[in-house]
């Protein structure tokens, strides 16, 4: 009840002020509010508390002191943004971009690396000025993102999958979903890693074998500080070849309790946390060896559509998405030398896409359900073996469910319907159980030795069958299989740093698959040069191998055999140039080239099919026939970008990307593939009005522009014999989509009161109402091949309350 009063307060008021910010204005000193800032600073190397640091944020020379523990306190920080700048002696200065509300607390985690040359005082390094990822090994290829990222871009939706398409390099494929294309790779060989474990999908309404889906899983409200990797990544990432989400959550307020309300596109969310209702020391002590000090985090998520409906709403179209999430962490502080922590994430989703209810109906159309189910859990202890060095156990288990059915629609001569037949199931589950031991090793500030076995049980129950042919294809399949596979994947790393100016990134990774009785051993090697402050060359290269879907090995269609397949392999090459304009500004150039080699392909006919292809819709990656790795590809191309921090009331992020993607399936011949866009340019750029101490507005836009992808002719004369779309494969991808483009707009009020603070905002995506096209199709009722339009102007909005 209580919360209630609350959101429906703050949306009165909330509205007022933004019909009138004169008064809230006048009101400034009764409504504004202050908050602390507060954290842990912590060598990144080792891990271990680091003291005197200090801790200041520089637009209002507040700050304060990291104690033996490393922790800091701020108090008395007006609502706003600032920067957060942390100096030592002996240690490269951070600066980090921080958001003040007067709902929450901000909780820091400030890793420092520690200078090979010691001097006289303190120095900025213009290198480390917030935009090194966290992962001191990922040199090249690399963007950092906040929390705070993935709420304010335009177009993002509070998805993190959306908000990368902002970065050089990326390409989302489709209006509806959020796969994402790296450097033209395939979404499927996209990472995602959530606290250190692999999840293969974490999103709503997934399909096997594909990394993307219409709803992202991932709670942003859940996350700190992350990575995304684009190229040349380190040894500890395997089993991907393009790039990887390595997604960390962040730690609940163990000190005291706060709450989260909000609804928007992403449904209605309510999250909690605080302190653990037991620990040993209480605020403001250093911890003693066998002091505890624990906190959670909750958040939970639910349609808002399904909401609706279920309180007499009625929605006309195919269906009502249903879908709800829920995600956890549970943290403990144990004395200085060890920390325990729980992560997790559970979701289900649902949705019937129902035509047969009809009365235009036509025969061939379908009946669609889809579900799925996704559950992540992790387990980890770190300890600190000494000052050089510490241990990390992980425990985990991953497991997805997929439920489908499609129908197939008979229709009567005048519309109605005649019956249903069952054409299409799906249910199948895998998952693993994983156990994970990660040692680091640093004998001084010049190295950093780490390494990881990880052993997975997988786990596999697969009923996946076509029980009815179409009217131009006699092909059927069936996925039937069950029982457990062993997966091994581990690695060594060395991080050496010749000098302040010259880094080396040295590793090889290796795996194993007991389904193909495969193994790998892969190479990577990076190097980061800066021979002035503001500049820095990068050069990096590795071996990529990944493993085919579960569903391709184990398909039992007679006559298929798909158990032998090797992994797929990409060797990355990439340069880049970075130049630190200012300490939050950032131009980079990158060039790359991707070899891609043992790719399957269709065995035995000569066709055009690959792999390299697969992954951007919601169909089965199964029924493929027989495969073999001989197919080969290649990416290559060149990203300028530009990046400014929010600092100064505003934030930009521009970049331009050309690339190029080519394959030859068993026919052998070189082809443009379905990721070959030619050029991607995007501009992001924000503005925040702060017009009273209370009160602000912050103005947002997107522009996006890529070259039309490649796509296959639809084969007029067998379509019109079958009234169906059927697609000229022998010349695959010669035919280009116009080029896509749109605009996103966004305004965001931000409402701050004694104590809790109002957050809402408009979203209109697609501003023009472009007519993008997602590819072509031929319609029986026009006779005629037709384009299939992507979304037209979309609005999104939504509220956060926090107190």
């Amino acid at each position: 009840m209580k919360l209630c009063l609350i959101i429906l307060t703050a949306l009165s008021v909330g509205l007022f002020t933004v019909i009138n910010p004169e008064t809230l204005s006048a009101q400034t000193g009764t409504l504004a509010s202050t908050q602390v800032v507060r954290g842990s600073v912590f060598n990144a190397n080792t891990q271990t508390p680091v003291r005197s640091a200090v801790v200041r944020i520089v637009e209002i020379n507040n700050g304060a002191i990291s104690n033996a523990d490393g922790q800091f306190k701020i108090r008395n920080v007006p609502a706003g943004r600032y920067t957060m700048r942390v100096t030592l002696l002996g240690y490269e200065t951070l600066s980090l971009p921080i958001v003040v509300t007067s709902g929450k607390e901000v909780l820091i985690n400030v890793p420092l690396v520690e200078k090979i040359l010691r001097t006289e005082a303190a120095t900025v390094s213009a290198r480390k000025e917030g935009f090194t990822p966290i992962n001191e090994a990922s040199l090249i290829s690399a963007n950092v993102f906040s929390l705070d990222d993935a709420y304010r871009f335009a177009g993002a939706r509070g998805d993190v999958a959306r908000m990368a398409s902002g970065f050089a390099g990326v390409l989302s494929a489709n209006d509806t979903r959020n796969d994402i294309i790296i450097r033209g790779g395939a979404p499927t060989e996209l990472l995602w890693r959530l606290d250190g474990l692999d999840i293969p999908n974490p999103n709503h309404f997934a399909t096997q074998g594909a990394t993307g889906g219409p709803v992202g899983a991932i709670n942003s409200n859940m996350l700190a500080n992350s990575d995304f990797l684009t190229g040349a990544f380190a040894a500890e990432y395997g089993d991907r070849m393009s790039g990887v989400f390595d997604l960390r959550t962040r730690n609940g307020n163990n000190e005291k309790y706060e709450f989260v309300g909000q609804f928007g596109f992403n449904g209605v969310e309510a999250m909690a946390e605080g302190p653990l209702p037991f620990g040993t020391q209480s605020d403001g002590q250093s911890a003693t060896e066998n002091a505890v000090k624990g906190s959670f985090l909750v958040g939970y998520r639910k349609s808002f559509l399904e909401i609706l409906e279920a309180l007499g709403t009625r929605f006309t179209g195919a269906g009502v998405p249903r879908y709800e999430d829920l995600s956890l962490k549970v943290h403990l502080d144990i004395g200085t030398q060890h920390k325990i922590w729980l992560s997790g994430l559970l979701t289900t989703s649902d949705i019937f896409m129902q035509y047969s209810n009809g009365t235009s109906l036509r025969t061939g159309e379908q009946d669609t359900r889809n579900g799925t189910d996704v559950v992540a859990l992790g387990l980890h202890w770190q300890a600190l073996f000494s000052d050089r060095a510490f241990g990390k156990l992980m425990v985990g288990y991953v497991s997805s469910r997929f439920r489908t059915d499609v129908d197939s629609i008979t229709a009567r001569s005048d519309g109605g319907l005649q019956g249903t037949t069952p054409w299409y199931r799906n249910r199948a589950a895998e998952g693993y159980w994983t156990a994970k031991y990660n040692i680091s090793f640093s004998p001084d500030a010049r190295s950093v030795f780490t390494g990881a076995v990880e052993t997975r049980l997988r786990t596999y129950d697969l009923d996946e069958y076509r029980t009815t042919t179409s009217r131009f294809s006699n092909v059927l399949f069936s996925v039937k299989a069950n029982g457990t596979a062993l997966q091994t994947l581990s690695f060594v790393n060395w991080n050496y740093r010749f000098s302040d100016e010259l880094r080396m990134n040295l590793g090889l990774h290796s795996q194993y698959l007991g389904v193909s009785n495969r193994a790998t051993l892969e190479p990577r090697l990076a190097f980061a040069w800066n021979p002035a402050l503001q500049h820095t060359f990068t050069l990096g290269t590795g071996v990529y191998r990944q493993s085919q879907p579960l569903a391709v090995y184990l398909d039992t269609t007679p006559g298929v055999d798909n158990r032998g397949l090797d992994f797929s392999q990409a060797i990355h090459y990439v340069a880049g140039y970075s130049f630190a304009a200012a300490s939050d500004m950032l131009l980079k150039a990158e060039a790359y080239y991707k070899d891609y080699s043992h790719i399957p392909v269709s065995a035995g006919a000569a066709t055009s099919f690959s792999a390299m292809n697969l992954g951007t819709n919601f169909g089965s990656i199964s029924g493929l026939g027989n495969l073999v790795n001989s197919g080969t590809g290649r990416s290559y191309g060149a990203e300028f970008s530009f990046s400014k921090q929010f600092a100064n009331s505003w934030y930009a992020l521009a970049s331009l990307s050309l690339v190029r993607q080519e394959y030859q399936g068993s026919d052998k011949i070189w082809r443009s593939g379905a990721f070959d866009n030619g050029y991607i340019a995007t501009v992001l750029a924000g503005y925040e009005w702060k017009i009273a101490e209370a009160f602000s507005m912050e103005f947002s836009a997107r522009y996006a522009r890529a070259g039309g992808a490649p796509t296959t002719p639809v084969n007029v004369e067998l379509s019109r014999r079958f009234q169906a779309t059927v697609l000229n494969t022998q010349e695959a991808f010669s035919v280009r989509l116009p080029d896509y483009e749109r605009i996103d707009a966004r305004i965001d009020f931000r409402n701050n009161f004694n104590g809790w603070s109002l957050i809402s905002y408009v979203s209109m995506e697609n501003l023009l109402n472009r007519a993008n096209l997602l590819g072509y199709a031929y319609s029986p009722t026009r006779d005629a091949v037709v384009g299939t339009a992507q979304l037209g102007r979309f609005f999104v909005g939504g509220v956060r309350v926090e107190f």
